[in-house]
């Protein structure tokens, strides 16, 4: 795989593209008035606590206050209770307090109010941002995390990467964890560690740990809410998470962005100039690599297949919905033939568009119905294999009985389309306003009204120029019969200022 990162800086706003193969899988945007709160550690005050759903609010310095579970509470907590209560989809109790006997068993044997009360202050990090009207979701159990290693300061654990398969290396790593582990440490050797030497990963863990007693030392001295140490910049964080071998370059065009890599990139003791580049043609960095136009096709319902069908996407707070039609696609065999290579083709693109939307939760596909088990296996194998591709976790559930396939994906962040946009003014997000013919006969029922109430003689109805239109034109007979029986006149005034659904019926 060759992986490009790309990097527009504009004043107030970073765009990161990550390419593979040159075709673009993520975009991340971030607004300088909207910062990403994700993996900060802050100094929190607990606000209220919720022994009946055993969590409890706190205030960290974010526009609203975060949640926080009693097992993210917990002193004692083995790393397989860290991982659970990470991945947990579990939203804000105040928000969704529908939760799963499953869970409330893991949660019945902590006892809330032995961790928290009113007012203690708690060091706490960001596990997952704010989503839509959900407050983020915030743990004790500070993770640190490195390009070989994630430090666990609070949890006695050991774990190294499953990707990493060579028995030698792992055996290797393992003792040197335990070395760690001794010193009252916990620490996740991540795969790209089988990359590199021991001596670099000891360079590594150092600088971790002195990074753990200075954010305890500021938390010590501090006082209310605050922010103690902000996550790696998301442009890092990329350069973290991809391997030299896959990293084919990464290209900004801001001289302080270029700084930042090129001090991240020596501190491993690698050399820059083979990977960092930076972009100072004429042409916007994003219309040089051609991904502005894929920007603007993030935002669209309706996804063209290659065949010829094509997807459906609509997104709500709660779950996402994609349908799948063959659309122009006619096939050249019979018809179960035709519906399967339009579905493992919308597989292999519903894959893609999650990890590029950043859609995530609950995803719903209703693929084209087939009868045949084993092309229904065949599908789901094929999402299943897309999915791989994806750092987010995904799950994916066999057929329904009406023949739905439900997809969980991790949430961690808000939805592209969320970030790149917001609700139309016109239909204040429902994607539909009322029609011309229902606002008319809106406006003969205002009519009626006025003259039985008011005794109304003369009515002036002013409307938006397209509903004045339908009125005069197309139900022009309708107003005269109207007019007729109530024994009126009726003015109309054209306003090109007024929204399609406004109008006003007036005495005059």
């Amino acid at each position: 795989m060759n992986r490009q990162i790309i990097v527009n800086n504009t004043y107030g706003e970073k765009r990161i593209a990550i390419l593979e193969d040159r075709k673009l899988v993520e975009l991340h945007v971030i607004h300088s008035d909207e910062s990403s709160c994700l993996s900060n550690i802050y100094s929190g005050i607990v606000r209220r606590v919720l022994p009946g759903m055993q969590s409890a609010f706190v205030e960290f310095g974010g526009a609203r206050t975060g949640f926080i579970h009693a097992n993210d509470l917990k002193v004692n907590i083995t790393y397989e209770e860290y991982q659970k209560n990470i991945e947990s989809d579990d939203d804000d109790p105040a928000i969704d307090d529908q939760t799963s006997e499953t869970q409330n068993e893991s949660r019945k044997f902590t006892d809330i109010t032995e961790y928290a009360k009113e007012g203690n202050r708690i060091l706490v990090q960001v596990v997952k941002e704010p989503i839509g009207q959900k407050g983020a979701k915030l743990t004790t159990h500070i993770s640190l995390a490195g390009r070989y290693c994630v430090l666990l300061p609070t949890i006695s654990h050991i774990g190294v990467s499953k990707k990493i398969n060579d028995r030698e290396k792992r055996d290797e790593l393992r003792e040197f964890g335990q070395k760690v582990l001794n010193k009252g440490y916990g620490i996740i050797l991540r795969t790209l560690a089988a990359e590199t030497d021991l001596k670099t990963i000891e360079k590594e863990v150092v600088f971790l740990i002195k990074k753990w007693i200075s954010i305890q030392n500021t938390f010590q001295k501090g006082k209310g809410t605050a922010l103690i140490e902000a996550a790696l910049d998301p442009m890092l964080d990329f350069v973290q998470n991809t391997g030299m071998d896959e990293l084919s370059e990464i290209v900004v065009d801001n001289k302080n962005d270029e700084k930042a890599v090129r001090d991240y990139f020596a501190f491993y003791g690698e050399n820059p100039d083979d990977k960092v580049k930076f972009y100072d043609l004429p042409y916007p960095i994003f219309d040089y690599y051609s991904i502005e136009p894929e920007v603007t096709k993030l935002v669209k319902k309706k996804i063209w297949l290659k065949s010829g069908g094509f997807l459906i996407i609509e997104q709500t707070e709660a779950l996402t919905v994609i349908d799948v039609n063959t659309g122009k696609f006619v096939g050249k065999g019979d018809l179960e033939s035709t519906v399967v290579k339009t579905n493992c083709e919308a597989a292999e693109e519903i894959a893609y568009h999650l990890r590029l939307r950043n859609l995530a939760g609950i995803i719903v596909v209703d693929f084209i119905d087939m009868r045949n088990q084993v092309n229904k296996k065949k599908v789901i194998t094929k999402l299943e294999k897309e999915l791989e591709k994806d750092p987010a976790k995904c799950t994916v559930f066999y057929f329904t009985r009406l023949g739905l396939i439900q997809i969980t994906r991790k949430r961690t962040t808000e939805s592209n389309i969320s970030s790149l946009t917001e609700p139309c003014p016109y239909c204040s997000g429902n994607g539909i306003i009322r029609s011309r013919e229902t606002l008319t006969f809106q406006i003969f029922r205002e009519i009626k009204k006025h003259v039985k109430l008011y005794n109304s003689k003369v009515l002036t109805v002013k409307a938006h120029p397209e509903t004045i239109f339908a009125l005069e034109q197309k139900y022009s007979e309708e107003l005269e019969k109207l007019k007729k029986e109530l024994k009126i006149s009726v003015n109309t005034e054209s306003d090109n200022t007024l929204h399609r659904e406004s109008f006003a019926v007036d005495e005059k």
